[in-house]
């Protein structure tokens, strides 16, 4: 779809009713701009907007690329865009193929290392602080740091890594080092484990590459990873198996696997033996978590499963959304918890949609919903306004979109 295409597109925007009270009422999405279309003009897949954070009032902006097979594969280095409500800035460029996580913690934004341009002594980290960016290689046999987060006093990173026995590590002294975490038993699933993973060459020597650590959650009162973690298992169990959530145990500086195949997470979801199932985004509202299932896809990204909450690993329920709508980002403000979805209705026609659910995450409130030419993949409440980051994705039936990464606004709906 052509600019102008897009721009009659939005502009033609009809919008749903969302509360009685406001049924003449309409919003139509403004185009805030395309920031990431100079470094990549002919590359719609590297423009997806896959995170915003805001931070300092200023929202912040991922994109990139690290898959191996393309589109745009590697596309790093990655800018840091940044926008305070006026204009675009470019802040700084981190030498990642892909930014997918803002961390803000202690008055700092961190983006994890996600896919290093660097030699794989360490993965690297990046911080924001006191108005200056500051570059941490400091993260050993770090391939790929996905994600970060204090806990109980101290800095967890998940990733993947080579030469250790997971892809975990701990800091104490907030950032400076970091020491791999240890893979602890779990006598009530097998009298033992060990490390499984492939042999590859790294820095011009034959080591293990081991599963992956993708996401860091909190659920109830633990810290847990959501992973693709192949473990040989003790003796009279049966060979290799793909461990797909872990628990953090401070104590004793490691994480010990509580599942396996596809966990008690995502209740209602049939395994899928090609693919595996991982929580992608997240957010604590009340006792409970709510969280957004994925299936891995393309190297390091995802396609969605369904919205769903849980107050601890086995207690686990479904959330409903609007029809045929797929969940790709959720966020909480004031004690409510806000849902991004869209559904495909034309190969350039989505429609996108915002549904708020209250503390007890009863039935949902659709609150707006507008047509666009693709989906939107994240979004931000900044400065009393919606924003909405558009993205594009392989295997989905359509072309990929060039309306990917661009910005679009709508006002706030509380």
């Amino acid at each position: 779809m052509k600019r102008r295409e897009f721009l009659a597109a939005v502009a033609l925007t009809s919008v749903v009713p969302f509360h009685a009270a406001f049924a003449q009422r309409t919003v139509q999405p403004q185009i805030v701009g395309t920031p990431f279309r100079q470094r990549w003009p002919d590359a719609p897949y590297a423009r997806n907007i896959w995170t915003m954070e805001v931070f300092e009032d200023r929202l912040y902006l991922g994109a990139g690329n690290s898959a191996n097979g393309g589109p745009s594969s590697n596309s790093g280095p990655v800018p840091v865009v940044s926008y305070d409500g006026q204009a675009f800035a470019e802040e700084y460029t981190v030498n990642e193929e892909q930014i997918t996580h803002f961390y803000p913690t202690g008055g700092s934004l961190i983006v994890p290392g996600h896919d290093s341009r660097d030699d794989w002594s360490y993965g690297n980290l990046y911080r924001r602080a006191d108005g200056r960016w500051t570059k941490l290689r400091t993260v050993p046999h770090g391939i790929h740091v996905y994600d970060i987060r204090a806990y109980a006093g101290r800095l967890v990173a998940v990733g993947g890594a080579f030469d250790q026995s997971i892809s975990a590590w701990i800091s104490d002294d907030d950032a400076a080092t970091w020491k791999p975490a240890a893979l602890l038993p779990n006598p009530a699933l097998a009298p033992s484990f060990s490390p499984a993973g492939r042999n590859a060459t790294v820095l011009g020597h034959q080591t293990v590459v081991v599963g992956r650590f993708w996401t860091l959650l909190e659920i109830g009162d633990a810290l847990y990873a959501s992973t693709t973690a192949p473990l040989r298992v003790g003796e009279g169990e049966d060979g290799l198996r793909m461990a797909t959530l872990f628990r953090f145990d401070s104590a004793r500086n490691g994480f010990q696997p509580v599942a396996f195949g596809m966990p008690a997470l995502f209740p209602g979801v049939p395994a899928d033996g090609t693919r595996t199932g991982l929580v992608e985004r997240w957010a604590r509202i009340g006792q409970e978590t709510v969280y957004i299932g994925g299936w891995q896809h393309n190297d390091h990204q995802w396609l969605p499963i369904g919205l769903f909450a849980a107050t601890s690993p086995e207690k686990a329920r479904r959330l409903a959304l609007p029809a045929d709508e797929q969940p790709w980002d959720i966020l909480v403000r004031d004690g409510r918890l806000y849902c991004l979805s869209a559904r495909r209705e034309a190969p350039d026609r989505f429609r996108i949609s915002v549904t708020r659910f209250e503390r007890d995450l009863g039935k949902g409130k659709l609150l707006l919903s507008f047509d666009a030419p693709t989906f939107a993949r994240s979004f931000a409440v900044f400065r009393g306004r919606f924003y909405f980051g558009l993205g594009t994705e392989t295997d989905m039936g359509v072309p990929l979109s060039d309306a990917s990464g661009t910005l679009l606004s709508t006002p706030f709906i509380p």
